[in-house]
């Protein structure tokens, strides 16, 4: 496929191929989760000394990305587990939030710095994924199956 025949798609103002270009780039997504964790379990706190934001609000942002990070690290790595089916519709409001910034920064600085562009394009990623019918969750958890039984065999080969 050639550029031309590229899809895009639009995600609150910043246009992204389709897939996103960082779909796959589970590791890096998984990092991009975690940089979002800390940043609200930095920054919050002093949101709410300032009166700038109530608490109760900082705790459910902060447990939604804390969910966030600990499925993205599951599907980049297959330790631990993956979110809660019911805790999905949150994620994917708190990124659709996220975009949304991004693009208000970009709008701001009159276009994007690559770190800016490369954020967007994880966050959009990891929207993508949470998609309704992507199957992304069950294809990863069939992966690790396949992961741990190849481990297996090559150590019962090696033990032979």
């Amino acid at each position: 496929m050639t550029w031309a025949e590229q899809e895009f798609r639009v995600w609150h103002g910043i246009q992204s191929p389709e897939p996103p270009a960082a779909a796959f780039d589970y590791a890096e997504i998984r990092q991009m989760a975690q940089r979002m964790l800390e940043t609200r379990r930095t920054r919050f706190p002093q949101l709410v000394a300032k009166g700038r934001m109530a608490p109760a609000d900082a705790e459910a942002q902060i447990a939604v990305f804390a969910a966030l990070a600990a499925e993205w690290h599951w599907m980049a790595t297959g330790e631990g587990a993956p979110a809660e089916a019911e805790q999905i519709p949150a994620m994917r409001e708190a990124l659709d939030q996220s975009i949304a910034t991004i693009a208000e920064i970009a709008r701001e600085d009159r276009g994007f710095s690559a770190e800016l562009a490369a954020q967007a394009e994880w966050v959009i990623a990891m929207a993508w994924h949470l998609e309704p019918g992507r199957r992304t969750r069950a294809c990863r958890a069939q992966t690790f199956v396949l992961w741990r039984e190849l481990a297996a065999e090559k150590e019962a080969r090696r033990a032979a």
